[in-house]
């Protein structure tokens, strides 16, 4: 029989009370035993499953981590491997935690039975199944009607064309689906045997109107479904359900009865624990993809924000609006260029890469590349964009190319970054960075020079996990925890502010909004001749004098058969 649906208003999670930090304060909890309060989170995402156990001021006691299973059969499997991250965090930390949080991809879920069981394929948000159903919906329902609702971009990552997908190949799941589950969800139903989801992962499946705060009816008839068949939006802080004795079994220092929060989407989720809290601030969460969100008060205006390529929804206080814009090239694209190089695999392949933008010299390097790996989604869309490197020269070497492709990424975020102080008409005032690449030492001081903002960088790379803990911590009669400290990144040593201004200006721009030449294929980059942006002047012979001059441009391209579509927002 399929669960319920019940759609309460989402209120915001309570601020945290003036100055307080988390676990400054709290008395201690009885049966607690160094009278410290500890929180669990739990980020599912794309690569590893990781979770922590930490103080309610974000202090990790214990962690975990296990390679993310996506095959299609892999519903159960990805459910063993976050309760394992889970368990090793859980006795690391020699303490049992008051709550749980759980965090991770969107777009990605399985139907399940009414008992419980996969009824059908775990579906990713990076399978391309649903790309056919996706164009269907824009032309039968209409692109803009279907982002306007619901604050999402169509595409195959939305869920609903998923839904369509199974409808149409598969029906025999959704026939004997009792509830959707993402995720996150799967393993709060494996903790407390109940499904729910947050308002953050709902507003992903392009099902869920997001100014209303519940299902639409409508959108979900599009799959042949019921809104009875999609799962309960708990409220931000509000507990999916209790930990059961089988969780407790499965988790060895979790007790029964302890809270598990579905606290959201993980960008979000990370932007939140980084400070992101209030309108007008900027998160610019990196890792394989990367995604730029700003916070406002007010939902943005559709029809600009799709111009623009970006979604918006509910963040995950629940009291703010974000507008967000997604890449799939920031570690994808370095990954590329040290394939291109020929740097071994593995965490050797980073050393090596970092070696290499050490030793590249000044910035900027004169170079200009257009980072679109599979296409380009914001801020001016367009799914035939590729990779592009314009002005290299004999004198180039892999340690300025390695530095171009940094550069790239941080023109990209700057770009996202000022389209997105257009549509909510707040000015950015800072950004503050999070993910894996703000560990490379020189890739967070490129992107301080690059951008006219100030820049703090969050150290703690497991900011989604520490964040679905410490979102968590109402459900355990805690205050709302503080941010997560950063610190203020300056531009690097070798990094020139006024001439990575002039290069983004009058080279970048230039070179990735001009429309392509009639001699340019689809998914290649355009000839060299008048259209070719201008080349900088090169650092390490400045000229301050001069402007970018016109040059001949030199392309390198990736193979697309070898790199999917990993654009996220």
């Amino acid at each position: 029989m399929a669960e319920p649906v019940t759609s309460p208003p989402v209120p915001p999670v309570p601020p945290a009370p003036p100055g307080a930090t988390g676990a400054t304060g709290v008395s201690r909890v009885p049966g607690e035993p160094s009278g410290v309060p500890v929180l669990a989170g739990l980020d599912l995402g794309s690569t590893r499953v990781k979770a922590v156990v930490c103080t309610a001021d974000g202090s990790v006691l214990g962690s975990g981590a296990r390679p993310t299973p996506l095959g299609e059969d892999d519903a159960d499997a990805l459910v063993s491997a976050a309760l394992g991250a889970l368990a090793e965090a859980v006795a690391a930390a020699g303490r049992p935690p008051l709550a749980v949080g759980l965090t991770g991809m969107a777009e990605t879920g399985v139907p399940l039975a009414p008992d419980g069981r996969p009824a059908g394929p775990l579906l990713t948000w990076s399978d391309p199944r649903g790309t056919e159903q996706a164009a269907r919906l824009v032309r039968t329902v209409g692109g803009p009607h279907l982002h306007a609702v619901t604050g999402v971009r169509p595409s195959a990552k939305a869920t609903l064309a998923k839904w369509c997908w199974l409808r149409e190949h598969r029906p025999e799941a959704l026939e004997r689906m009792g509830v959707w589950s993402g995720a996150a969800d799967l393993v709060a139903r494996a903790l407390t045997g109940r499904t729910a989801t947050d308002p953050t992962f709902a507003q992903r499946t392009m099902a869920y109107d997001v100014h209303r705060g519940r299902w639409d009816p409508e959108l979900a008839a599009l799959a042949g479904l019921s809104t009875a068949r999609l799962p309960p939006v708990r409220a931000p802080g509000e507990p999916a359900g209790h930990v059961t004795g089988d969780g407790a079994r499965r988790v060895p220092g979790l007790r029964t009865g302890t809270p598990v929060v579905v606290a959201g989407h993980d960008h979000l989720v990370g932007a939140w624990a980084a400070g992101a809290r209030t309108a007008g601030a900027v998160a610019d969460s990196m890792g394989t993809a990367e995604a730029v969100l700003t916070l406002s008060e007010r939902p943005p205006e559709p029809a600009g924000a799709l111009a623009r390529g970006m979604g918006y929804g509910r963040h995950a206080d629940g009291r703010h609006w974000y507008v967000m814009a997604g890449t799939g090239s920031c570690g994808a694209l370095t990954d590329w260029c040290a394939e291109l190089l020929g740097l071994p695999g593995g965490p050797e392949r980073q050393r090596r890469f970092g070696a290499l933008l050490a030793e590249a010299g000044g910035g900027p390097t004169g170079l200009v590349v257009e980072p679109y790996l599979s296409g380009r989604t914001a801020p001016a869309p367009d799914p035939d964009r590729r990779v592009a490197v314009h002005g290299l020269g004999p004198g180039d070497g892999p340690a300025r190319l390695a530095l171009a492709v940094v550069e790239a990424t941080a023109y990209q975020a700057r770009w996202m970054t000022e389209a997105q102080a257009e549509l909510t008409g707040v000015p950015p005032d800072e950004v503050v960075l999070l993910g894996g690449p703000v560990a490379q030492t020189r890739w967070p001081g490129v992107k301080a020079a690059v951008t006219p903002w100030r820049t703090r960088v969050l150290a703690e790379h497991r900011a989604p996990a520490v964040g679905a803990a410490l979102l968590a911590a109402p459900a355990a009669g805690l205050p709302v925890p503080g941010p997560l400290p950063t610190e203020t990144r300056e531009p690097g040593p070798g990094e020139d502010r006024e001439r990575y201004d002039a290069v983004y200006r009058e080279a970048f721009l230039p070179a990735v909004t001009r429309a392509a030449g009639p001699a340019t294929a689809p998914g290649t980059a355009a000839a060299a001749g008048p259209a070719t942006a201008a080349a900088p002047p090169r650092t390490g012979r400045p000229d301050p004098g001069r402007t970018a001059r016109p040059g001949p441009a030199r392309t390198a391209h990736p193979d697309p058969a070898r790199t999917p579509n990993r654009s996220r927002p």
